[in-house]
């Protein structure tokens, strides 16, 4: 509130980029799959030429959007006449793809992006709509706190300790009950149960 006692509004504004992947004409036999995965999953999948399509992606908070775009740059990113823009500008059909599967799990997982920047910024961040810089500086310079790691206890058993303090002579001359194994079980066992064959 201010001093006057009006509140102020804060407008968040989604980030939405496009994304537009070209393909095509390909001789692969894959080629019928990906295009129906255009038609899919793209906001829309036009040709262009013959055979040759523009899929446009809308990328913004739906994960379903993401994970589209990742799967049809799995199928076409590696023909020569595919071709990725985020924008007008072209961009790597690698990190589009790598950004699309991450931002999906993301998204599906949290909600949002809480990738953790510790190791730096990766290339396919830059490509994201959910990549914000400010956290990925203070998670660099090590600002935000990392998660607790996970502490995990042993306890050595008294013999294992004295082994370590170097008593070994003890240890061989009183080898305890539990370290005499028999080859076969004491006959006051009696018979053992009789294992029933499957099914």
């Amino acid at each position: 509130m201010t001093s006057q006692g009006e509140a102020r509004s804060v407008t968040v504004v989604e980030v939405e980029r496009l994304f537009t992947v070209e393909f095509g004409p390909s001789r692969s036999k894959r080629f019928g799959k990906a295009l129906a995965e255009a038609r899919g999953g793209a906001r829309e999948c036009s040709e262009i030429e013959p055979g040759r399509y523009r899929a446009t992606f809308i990328l913004g908070e739906e994960t379903a959007a993401y994970a589209a775009l990742a799967a049809l740059l799995g199928r076409v990113r590696h023909w020569r006449a595919s071709e990725v823009y985020e924008g007008e500008e072209p961009v790597s059909a690698y990190h589009a793809k790598e950004m699309g599967w991450c931002a999906s799990s993301q998204l599906k997982a949290f909600g949002d992006c809480r990738f953790r920047f510790s190791y730096g910024v990766f290339p396919r961040c830059s490509l994201c709509p959910l990549f914000d810089a400010e956290r990925a500086i203070r998670d660099v310079l090590g600002e935000n706190d990392p998660q607790p790691a996970t502490v995990l206890e042993i306890t050595l058993g008294p013999r294992l300790r004295a082994l370590l303090r170097g008593e070994l002579a003890n240890l061989a001359e009183d080898p305890g009950l539990d370290s005499e194994v028999p080859d076969f079980p004491p006959e006051g066992w009696g018979e053992l149960p009789r294992e029933e064959p499957p099914g």
